[in-house]
């Protein structure tokens, strides 16, 4: 679809475009545009900037409904990927080794994920993204993963050894067989 050349938005991307406060990722995104409402295609102004069609198209419809500002950078409200550091770590692995999370006021007997979770929120205000940042945590302090072995509560051991022996009285009677 071709698009009809907007002069006036052409004037206004233009301006933005020789201002020095853009950064190159802003540039290349007031370029799309700028070069869209020029009338260039869609295949073209790929072939010019390199970026793919979907993200331009989405480039535009951001300039189209917020103006240019939307084309600019967003500042981030927490930096992107918080950590803690050796010595927050070294303190962490402290107070967990040889202490229970009920020594602590949290549920549970053993050091888990959202234990782990609660703790560092409570003592850095850090909060992680993944599961595997305190997985890793954990393994930092010494730690490893232990699966728990899954044990059925109706299971009755007394009628279990019960039946154990009577298949063996049958196996040396010889009433039963089994083959391997």
């Amino acid at each position: 679809m071709k698009s009809k050349p907007n002069h006036r938005d052409a004037r206004i991307l233009e301006r933005a475009l020789h201002a020095s406060d853009l950064t190159k990722q802003e540039y290349i995104r007031v370029q799309a545009v700028s070069l869209r409402k020029k009338g260039y295609p869609l295949k073209e102004i790929v072939a010019i900037t390199g970026k793919a069609q979907v993200t331009i198209q989405g480039w535009i419809t951001d300039y189209n409904q917020h103006g240019i500002d939307r084309l600019r950078t967003k500042k981030r409200e927490k930096p992107p990927h918080v950590t803690l550091t050796n010595q927050q770590k070294d303190r962490i692995k402290k107070l967990i080794t040889g202490h229970k999370p009920s020594e602590y006021g949290y549920s549970g007997d053993f050091w888990s994920v959202p234990v782990m979770r609660r703790l560092v929120k409570d003592q850095y205000r850090v909060e992680y993204e993944t599961a595997k940042a305190y997985r890793d945590l954990l393994h930092y302090c010494g730690f490893s993963y232990q699966k728990a072995e899954f044990v059925d509560r109706r299971k009755d051991n007394q009628s279990q050894g019960n039946f154990k022996k009577r298949c063996e009285k049958k196996l040396k009677k010889g009433v039963i067989s089994m083959w391997w």
